[in-house]
């Protein structure tokens, strides 16, 4: 039986691109995911997911597609924010899920940059 042809509703998602290694300060390259976000109002952003907590929420969730629409989806509900409240919410999330401490230091943190113009008077 062969692959049938993608829906126009498979093709129109606007679900985030996995990128392995995208360059970041906090985390060394090796050890996290980048997902490519662009919120509503156009500013361009990229998440970075600590390796073992996207691996956690991959098996969680089912595999790295649901994960990556995940956190994409939590990150919409508040992409008109300032990114540190978008930091926030989803690391808040991201720990209900897993049933994780909210606040502790030894949980991995998800953050947030920009590679848009800075954001300005965002919400907060």
């Amino acid at each position: 039986m062969g692959l049938q042809p993608p829906t126009k509703h498979q093709n129109d998602h606007n679900l985030p691109d996995v990128l392995s290694g995208t360059a970041s300060t906090a985390i060394p390259q090796r050890d996290h995911v980048a997902l490519d976000f662009i919120t509503h109002a156009g500013p361009h952003l990229v998440l970075h997911i600590p390796r073992s907590l996207y691996d956690a929420l991959c098996a969680r969730l089912g595999n790295a597609y649901k994960a990556g629409c995940w956190v994409a989806a939590h990150c919409g509900e508040v992409d008109t924010l300032s990114r540190q409240s978008m930091e926030r919410y989803v690391n808040m999330m991201t720990c209900d899920k897993l049933g994780l401490e909210r606040g502790s230091s030894r949980v991995l943190r998800i953050t947030v940059s920009s590679i848009t113009a800075p954001e300005p008077n965002a919400k907060d």
